[in-house]
C-alpha cells in the first residue's frame, strides 16, 4: 500500500509539473519563453495607490493588478477605469488590515463572520490571527462577498488572489474555498507550483470537488523583501529579476503609489511598504530602463486574462 501510495502521489506530481511546463505553450508560447506579469497589489487601498497604479498601466510596463474591495478607496477604482474595458484587474481577497491609524472590516458583516474580526471590531493585523481565529466557512464567505462586492461596482475580475498570502497560510481549507470559488466564478486563482505541491497535493482528499486539471500553475512568484528593500533596493532587485528571468510564467507582485501626505499618514509607525517604497515601485515600473531591461532580455509580457481564455 505504500509503494502504491508513494507512485500515486509521484502520478500526480509529475502531472502537475508536465502542466506547469505547457503553460507557457497553452498561451502560444515556446517552453522556452520568458513570460511575465508584472502586477500591481493593492489597487483601492488609497486614492494614490489608485491613481499611480493606472498611470503605472497607461504609461508604465505595469499590466495588471487587483482590488482590495474592504478599503474604503474601492468604489473609485470602478469610476477610474471606465475607459480601460480591457484591463486585467482581479480581486486582491483581504482578510486583514496591517494599518495602524487606517482601519476596515469584513463586507460579509461582522456578526457574519466574527472570527475575521479582531478586539477592535475590525480585520485582524496578520495572517496568523486568521488561520486562529476564523473558521473555513467564515473565509469561504468572505471571499464571495468580495468577489460579489466587485462585480457589483461594475469590475469583471480576471482573477483571484491573496493580500498577505493569507489565503495560504496555516490553513488547507482556506486554499479549498479559494480555489472553489475560482472555480464557480469562472476566473483563474494564482496558484504557484512550488505551493501547489505543499498544500494541494499533500491534502487532495479536501479538494475533490475541484477540478484540478483546470487550475493554472504559474512557475514563480517574485516580491522584494523587506531584507532585499534594506540591502542592495529595489531598482537593483528589479533589474536583477528582469536579467535573470527564467523562462515559463512568472508574476512579479509590486505595489505603486505617490509617497505623498495620504500615503505618509495610512503608513505611519511603517519602515517598509511605506509610501517611499511604493514610489520607487512606480518610478522603476515607468522608467525607460525597465522597459529596456524588457528588449533586452526578450521578455513577453502575459496577463490574468489570457490565461482565464485558457
Amino acid at each position: 500500500m505504500k509503494k502504491l501510495s508513494t507512485f500515486i502521489l509521484a502520478f500526480i506530481i509529475f502531472q502537475v509539473n508536465a502542466q506547469q511546463r505547457n503553460l507557457a505553450e497553452k498561451l502560444g508560447y515556446s517552453a522556452e519563453d520568458k513570460l511575465l506579469i508584472i502586477h500591481a497589489d493593492d489597487i483601492g487601498l488609497a486614492h494614490s495607490e489608485n491613481i499611480a497604479t493606472i498611470e503605472a498601466m497607461k504609461k508604465g510596463i505595469v499590466n495588471s493588478t487587483s482590488i482590495m474591495m474592504p478599503s474604503p478607496w474601492a468604489t473609485e477604482v470602478a469610476e477610474l477605469i471606465k475607459d480601460m474595458p480591457g484591463l486585467d484587474i482581479g480581486v486582491h481577497i483581504t482578510l486583514t488590515d496591517e494599518w495602524f491609524n487606517y482601519r476596515w472590516g469584513p463586507l460579509s458583516g461582522k456578526n457574519a463572520v466574527p472570527g475575521l474580526v479582531g478586539k477592535d471590531g475590525y480585520f485582524h493585523f496578520d495572517c496568523a490571527a486568521v488561520a486562529q481565529n476564523a473558521s473555513p466557512e467564515e473565509v469561504e464567505k468572505e471571499i464571495r462577498a468580495q468577489i460579489d462586492a466587485a462585480l457589483a461596482i461594475g469590475i469583471q475580475p480576471t482573477h483571484l488572489d491573496s493580500h498577505m498570502g493569507c489565503v495560504f497560510y496555516g490553513r488547507p481549507e482556506f486554499v479549498v474555498s479559494y480555489l472553489k470559488l475560482a472555480q464557480e466564478y469562472g476566473i483563474p486563482a494564482m496558484m504557484v507550483e512550488g505551493l501547489f505541491q505543499q498544500v494541494v497535493v499533500p491534502n487532495k482528499e479536501l479538494f475533490k470537488e475541484i477540478n484540478l486539471d483546470q487550475v493554472k500553475i504559474i512557475d514563480n512568484v517574485l516580491i522584494a523583501s523587506t531584507e532585499i528593500y534594506d540591502s542592495i533596493g529595489l531598482p537593483e532587485y528589479y533589474t536583477n529579476v528582469m536579467n535573470e528571468l527564467q523562462p515559463g510564467v512568472n508574476v512579479l507582485l509590486i505595489h505603486v503609489a505617490y509617497d505623498d501626505e495620504e500615503m505618509k499618514a495610512i503608513t505611519t509607525r511603517f519602515d517598509h511598504w511605506h509610501g517611499k517604497w511604493r514610489q520607487g515601485d512606480f518610478d522603476f515600473f515607468t522608467s525607460e530602463k525597465a522597459k529596456k531591461l524588457l528588449e533586452e532580455n526578450n521578455i513577453k509580457l502575459v496577463t490574468w486574462k489570457e490565461i482565464g481564455k485558457l
